[in-house]
């Protein structure tokens, strides 16, 4: 399943973003075989057996997205704005929004910033063009930094310059 997702992805794709971006689904084992972890209390996101998605940049930034149980050991949880503003969202919702992506919003619906995920995977798709991604940078204020990144990697690719046409 995810193997077909993936190539539907990276068909839509822009093209200078292939080979510069890689989508990757990861299956987390913890680092101990058989003992409990040296700390009971560590609330880190990989101490247990989990899936997570992650965006990886020129093959060595690696950008969390997903993780399936980033909230239930953390100590408090986070609202949904929360999760929005910090880029971190569980296994079900990258599905959902890769889903609705492909399958179900034009690329107006998915900018239309209702869903962050199909956002963040319409910036990068070759059917958003440089007049748009210069609308897309100039409202960018009301988003927060974790898209930012990947509007500034979709313009510098594009080599579209920041300034103003005014």
């Amino acid at each position: 399943m995810w193997s077909k997702t993936r190539k539907a992805m990276y068909e839509r794709m822009t093209p200078s973003l292939k080979g510069r971006v890689a989508y990757d689904f990861e299956y987390c084992r913890p680092h101990y075989q058989t003992e409990p972890p040296a700390n009971p209390k560590c609330h880190c996101m990989f101490c247990s057996y989990n899936r997570f998605f992650r965006i990886v940049i020129d093959k060595k930034e690696k950008i969390m997205i997903a993780n399936s149980d980033v909230y239930y050991k953390s100590k408090s949880f986070p609202t949904e704005e929360e999760k929005r503003e910090k880029g971190l969202f569980e296994i079900a919702d990258v599905g959902k929004a890769m889903h609705l992506y492909l399958n179900v919003y034009s690329i107006e619906e998915c900018l239309a910033w209702e869903n962050p995920l199909t956002y963040l995977f319409a910036i990068m798709d070759r059917r958003v063009g440089k007049r748009t991604l210069m609308r897309l940078y100039h409202e960018k204020e009301n988003k927060p930094e974790w898209i930012w990144r990947f509007l500034e990697l979709r313009m510098e690719a594009e080599e579209i310059t920041k300034k103003s046409d005014s």
